[in-house]
């Protein structure tokens, strides 16, 4: 029971059911209003071109009614082809089929509206994204090339260092060695010096 209760609960809850509901109702409400107006207007007007008193009351008689001797009692009953409730049945399905042609005109015209705004915004918002990701992309590429120069330009630098340090360290040997050279020169005048004052 609970299992067929939770079904009947998710059926009622079906979007399609209580529109299915609401336009049963509204339609309802709106062939109520329809009969009223061919009643109250149409029948009236067609009425007094016929002689009539309402066009329900319009029909052709096949047969008459057979009262009997007393007047009252029916001995054969009418036989008539009742086509003024034929004629406002069908005012009323042309009525009804009209306000719903325009009911379904009008919002297939707002449904159309509503795709084709949807698709504007999807295509602005994906033009949008595409901006974005260009200006990104682009972003990315200049970053990556700022990084490269600067790489480039560290790498540069560290070897103009690595030569500036060689140009020094030789720079550095060869005074050492002309300092080494100048010191055994000196020394060998002055060996040569005492040498020369033995």
């Amino acid at each position: 029971m609970k299992k067929l209760w939770a079904e009947f609960l998710k059926f009622i809850k079906r979007g399609n059911v209580v529109d299915m509901a609401v336009g049963v109702a509204v339609a309802s409400a709106f062939t109520a209003i329809v009969t009223a107006f061919t009643k109250g207007f149409i029948s009236p007007l067609l009425a007094l071109l016929s002689g009539e008193s309402d066009m329900a009351s319009m029909k052709w008689v096949l047969r008459e009614q057979v009262l009997a001797e007393d007047g009252v009692t029916v001995e054969v009953a009418e036989v008539a082809i009742l086509w003024g409730a034929f004629v406002q049945a069908i005012i009323d399905f042309l009525i009804i089929a009209l306000a719903l042609f325009i009911v379904m005109k009008v919002a297939a015209a707002m449904r159309d509206r509503a795709i084709r705004i949807h698709a504007e915004v999807k295509n602005a918002i994906t033009h949008e994204d595409d901006k974005a990701a260009e200006a990104a992309r682009i972003e990315a590429e200049e970053k990556a090339k700022a990084e490269a120069e600067a790489a480039e330009a560290a790498r540069l630098a560290e070897q103009e260092r690595i030569k500036e340090e060689e140009r020094l360290a030789a720079e550095k040997k060869k005074a050492e060695e002309r300092r080494e050279s100048e010191i055994a020169l000196l020394t060998e005048i002055r060996d040569l010096l005492k040498n020369s004052q033995k």
